[in-house]
């Protein structure tokens, strides 16, 4: 049903004026907010309203005088630092699980990783001045967004920050372990998280300007640690070692693991673009997002998997390291053999090296955790109105607060790889959910639109469709992941029927699942608000 007679495109003039009155809004609250700072000497006080060089802006639209953000590799490596660090390569060292040859996993990382770059890229070029989630509130409803959606992404963006802080953490923790003069993995977390945090509490400018610095380390890293995996000769192509119905199952399994490591940024894409003005083609930040995301993909996810099999084909003295200690500590033995192979002899230089380059790599992971909690801190004001009363700088020390307890307990658990591997499907599961209602109703209902909305609305509810088709949608998707999903906690029969170990489909039926039914539902929730609520959007 077209919702264009009721909602024609903005015009110039309309832009401008929307933009005078955000601009008087905000003038005002920093006018109020710099005297207030003035007349207090309360640490707290400052704290909250921030200080000069602190984003205070959270959810509330960016206007066409604050997108100044013009340059193609800010955003090129604002995504090819995030994904450059230690995670990217736990990513690929998930092949373990699978019993896959090493040639199989790089085809899946090269076409699979390919395609789920994708929604990231385009989700970055909407330029509307709106974060990801806000914009969503005009596609898939208030309720569904606030309640569900950016609850469920506030839980994803702090487990994925834990889980990544943790990686780092083990290997940082690992450097002069052999002799008792290590640094424990709870204070290593505490270091990276307040790295993190401190970026973060600053918000978009700071991120931006550490993500162009942050990449040349890590990947002086992994030239050396390719060299050491040469020297070693331990990574081998191999062959499969399951029959051809296990790896049906093993091969949609690592698939799920990419997907939920290369789509976890569609539901935050915008946040990291959103001081883009519109005046930059839309190729050129499609451009930029998708070639930092796949390069970085590429470099880590591949690598990680190298270091897979050599640690499977190498001294078991590695794979005991690997079981006892974790994945950062394997990373650890092949930069300095010498400290855990007395057959290699110690090399003091070559030792020293690699304790350097352990701690460069762990830092890395500052770079994708800012992302992570950035997301966060912006996240926890979609939830609920009255929670925007909170500034996005107080969100970020919160978020990075609760993204160090899960971390602790992540330490203490010392199960890292099946922990990481049951994070990414829960991840894909989610994001499959929503690219199929968003996607449903931006190419299906909208042809792609997105400017027939005012983005002063952005918390009207009055206007704001609730989304009734979205929610139940959402429902029926929920349905296809627990009919797809392969679990030690529950397989899915439709997952059962396809391999004989179970094949990972839940991200697929989500999708699918959640995208039909939305298509069925949405033109009866169009139709109801036409009839009883014509001033909403979605008509």
């Amino acid at each position: 049903m077209s919702d264009s007679t009721s909602h024609p495109k903005l015009s110039k003039k309309d832009i401008e004026k929307q933009t005078a009155i955000i601009e008087a809004t905000e003038t005002s609250d920093n006018e109020i907010a710099s005297v207030s700072i003035k007349k207090s000497k309360n640490i707290f006080k400052i704290l909250w309203y921030g200080i000069e060089g602190v984003e205070t802006k959270g959810i509330a639209p960016v206007t066409l005088e604050e997108q100044t953000d013009v340059s193609f590799w800010n955003t090129f490596f604002m995504w090819f630092s995030t994904n450059i660090g230690i995670s990217g390569l736990s990513t690929g060292f998930l092949a373990i699980y699978y019993g896959l040859s090493y040639s199989s996993i790089i085809l899946i990382i090269v076409f699979f990783g390919f395609i789920s770059c994708i929604p990231v890229s385009f989700f970055s070029t909407f330029n509307t001045g709106l974060r990801q989630l806000t914009l969503t509130r005009f596609y898939s409803g208030w309720f569904t967004t606030c309640f569900c959606f950016s609850v469920m992404n506030w839980i994803s963006s702090a487990g994925w920050c834990s889980i990544n802080s943790s990686a780092a953490a083990e290997a940082l923790s690992a450097v002069n372990q052999s002799s008792g003069h290590n640094i424990p993995q709870w204070a290593a977390l505490i270091i990276l998280l307040v790295g993190s945090m401190t970026i973060v509490f600053f918000g978009y400018d700071a991120i931006h300007a550490y993500e162009r610095l942050s990449w040349p380390a890590a990947i002086i890293v992994y030239f050396v640690l390719i060299a050491r995996l040469k020297i070693t000769g331990f990574v081998k192509m191999g062959s499969d070692s399951a029959k051809r119905s296990e790896n049906i199952g093993n091969t949609f399994g690592f698939i799920s693991c990419l997907f939920g490591f290369s789509t976890a940024w569609s539901t935050s894409a915008a946040d990291f673009t959103t001081y883009i003005p519109p005046t930059v083609p839309k190729w050129k930040t499609f451009l930029a997002t998708f070639l930092g995301l796949y390069t970085s993909l590429l470099i880590t996810n591949i690598l990680g998997a190298a270091v897979c099999y050599a640690i499977l084909n190498g001294p078991e003295e590695w794979t005991t390291l690997y079981d006892e200690n974790g994945f950062g500590a394997a990373v650890y033995a092949i930069l300095a053999p010498g400290t855990y192979l007395e057959s290699t002899g110690s090399n003091a230089a070559m030792d020293g090296l690699a304790k350097f380059l352990t701690i460069i790599l762990s830092l890395s992971s500052i770079s994708m955790t800012c992302g992570s909690t950035y997301s966060l801190s912006l996240n926890s004001a979609q939830i609920h109105p009255v929670l925007t009363k909170v500034p996005r700088h107080i969100w970020a020390l919160i978020g990075s607060l609760v993204s160090l307890a899960i971390s602790l307990a992540f330490s203490e658990s010392g199960q890292f790889s099946s922990t990481f591997t049951n994070i990414m499907y829960l991840v894909g599961y989610y994001v499959s959910l929503y690219l199929g209602i968003f996607g449903c109703e931006l190419f299906v209902f909208r042809k792609g639109r997105y400017d027939f909305f005012d983005v002063n609305d952005y918390n009207n509810f009055d206007k704001l469709p609730v989304g009734y088709a979205s929610f139940a949608a959402m429902c029926v998707g929920i349905i296809g992941v627990f009919l797809g999903m392969n679990q030690s906690f529950w397989s899915g029969y439709i997952s059962r029927k396809i391999s004989d170990v179970g094949c990972e489909l839940g991200w697929v039926l989500g999708l699918c699942f959640s995208f039909v039914s939305y298509a069925v539902l949405r033109p009866m929730e169009a139709r109801y608000n036409q009839k009883y609520h014509p001033q909403k959007y979605l008509i």
